[in-house]
C-alpha cells in the first residue's frame, strides 16, 4: 500500500439508547422477617460469589428468608417470569453479576 492510498475506517460504536433513570427502591428499617431475592444472572461465575451470599444469610442472619434463585438464559435476555416471581414475593432483591 502507498502513502497516496487511503484507508475508509468506520467507527463502530453507534449511538447509545436514550434511559430514563429511576430512582433506588426506599431502604428497608430492618431485614429481620424479609424475603430478600439473590438473583445469579448468569454472568461467569456469579453463582460462585452469590451462593456464598446465600449461605452467609443463613449462617449469619437466619431470621431473614433468603432465596437464592438463577434466571433464565444469558445475563442479557430479561426473564420476565423471574422478575414477576420477585415483584409478588421479595422485599428486597440482590442482583449481582460475580467476579
Amino acid at each position: 500500500m502507498s502513502a497516496r492510498d487511503k484507508i475508509v475506517v468506520m467507527d463502530p460504536t453507534g449511538y447509545p439508547p436514550r434511559i430514563s433513570p429511576r430512582r433506588m427502591a426506599p431502604r428497608l428499617d430492618t431485614l429481620d422477617g424479609k424475603t430478600v431475592y439473590i438473583m445469579d444472572t448468569r454472568f461467569d461465575d456469579s453463582e460462585i460469589l452469590l451462593g456464598e451470599m446465600h449461605a452467609w444469610f443463613q449462617e449469619h442472619m437466619p431470621q431473614v428468608n433468603a432465596v437464592f434463585v438463577r434466571k433464565a438464559g444469558v445475563y442479557t435476555q430479561d426473564d420476565p417470569a423471574l422478575f414477576e416471581e420477585i415483584r409478588q414475593k421479595a422485599d428486597a432483591v440482590i442482583v449481582g453479576v460475580g467476579h
